[in-house]
């Protein structure tokens, strides 16, 4: 650890807990899905689940801010710095919650609900943040190794027992089920004014075959995607928007669905290491039908122009809230914007007829920030006025 980061670890903690007293608030195997339960299902009730959001308000939504962040848990001081340039613009412009597109607990995730992980990479960087953070599984959250291959979708069972623990250190972490919907806001009719989608996009996409048979695509990938289906077709809501971790479209190494981290997959034992059914399911899911998908992934910021195959959908990919990297073809999609090998974040403002979106670029080192880049576009998926009886 460098003389910087104890120092900043430090100054963050005074007048807190210790790290000991801490670890002891995350309770001893209260969860359903702990160790000793192999055999449980896994997490993924979402149709039951009543997740502890805000409560309703009969105040008519006029605008929703939420800041999207991905891969983000590694703990370091880049997280830290990311978290406070977060702070500065949730006090300055607002935001009603964070999004978080995996890769939530560098390098292999957790290994049971009470795992001092959720402290180094979770309550401690985003400590000084009072938002509600909807998180959505990475590779590296449900791995064995710390190569992230993501062979061992069990893991992240324990980030949604973390959801319901009592003992949790913060009430922040949101993460009712593997996979699931929520709902912010509201309009006329009790309409929402936005629904949000988060798809498990590990055990569809992982480099490494997971043996375990409840996470294959017949017990989970298919199911999964049959109500992701139902669920977005039977949405009411104003804005609809898909988080998943693993990019539909990227300009960076891991590339495109349907031909994911090509050149390595010969290394790789799961045949659907190259993302082709896992592309299919977020077109037959979401094409046409949602207004922006957010992923990560790609430790870089991008905002891809909409492309025929998902219909007027923006696609941004926000993967650098931790680590950094760079393009491996910055030409391979149309951007309106992307930034490499620097860390960061996206802000998102909506209203019922535009959104805007602004990236905010974060010197890795001295954690100075910077606006790299500021669009605003007309709401992409247009409202269909109820036809009168």
């Amino acid at each position: 650890m460098s003389n910087d980061r104890r120092a900043f670890l430090r100054q963050l903690l005074i007048g807190g807990a210790s790290v000991s007293a801490l670890a002891a608030c995350g309770g001893q195997g209260g969860s359903d899905g702990g160790e000793d339960q192999p055999n449980d299902p896994p997490k993924v009730s979402p149709g039951t689940d009543v997740p502890p959001v805000e409560p309703e308000s009969e105040t008519r939504t006029e605008s929703l801010s939420f800041i999207a962040i991905g891969d983000m848990g590694t703990g370091n001081i880049g997280q830290y710095h990311v978290a406070e340039a977060m702070r500065q613009i949730i006090r300055d412009q607002g935001c009603d919650f964070v999004l978080g597109a995996g890769d939530n607990i560098y390098e292999d995730g957790v290994t049971s609900v009470d795992d001092n992980g959720f402290l180094d990479s979770f309550e401690y960087p985003y400590q000084n943040l009072d938002v509600p953070f909807y998180m959505c599984l990475g590779n590296h959250d449900c791995a064995s190794t710390i190569f992230g291959g993501g062979s061992d979708n069990q893991r992240g069972d324990y980030q949604v027992d973390y959801h319901y623990s009592d003992k949790k250190y913060s009430t922040k972490w949101r993460m009712p089920a593997r996979f699931y919907k929520e709902s912010f806001g509201q309009l006329a009719q009790e309409k929402p004014f936005l629904d949000l989608f988060v798809v498990d996009s590990n055990p569809l996409t992982s480099f490494y075959t997971d043996y375990d048979e409840r996470f294959n695509w017949q017990n989970y990938g298919y199911p999964q995607q049959l109500w992701m289906k139902e669920s977005v077709n039977e949405s009411q809501a104003h804005w609809k928007i898909a988080m998943s971790h693993v990019p539909y479209l990227s300009n960076g190494k891991h590339g495109n669905a349907g031909n994911l981290d090509e050149g390595m997959r010969q290394i790789f034992t799961n045949p659907d290491a190259d993302g082709q059914r896992y592309k299919l399911f977020l077109e037959e899911a979401f094409s046409n039908k949602v207004d922006m998908l957010v992923t990560g992934h790609d430790h870089s910021l991008q905002w891809i122009k909409p492309v025929e195959s998902m219909g007027p959908a923006h696609i941004i990919v926000s993967g650098a809230a931790g680590k950094t990297d760079k393009f491996q073809d910055p030409e391979r999609n149309a951007t309106h914007y992307q930034a490499e090998n620097e860390l960061g974040f996206v802000w998102v403002n909506l209203t019922e007829e535009r959104m805007l979106l602004e990236f905010y670029l974060v010197n890795e080192e001295t954690g100075e920030f910077r606006l790299g880049y500021s669009r605003e576009e007309t709401k992409p998926v247009s409202v269909k006025e109820p036809v009168p009886a």
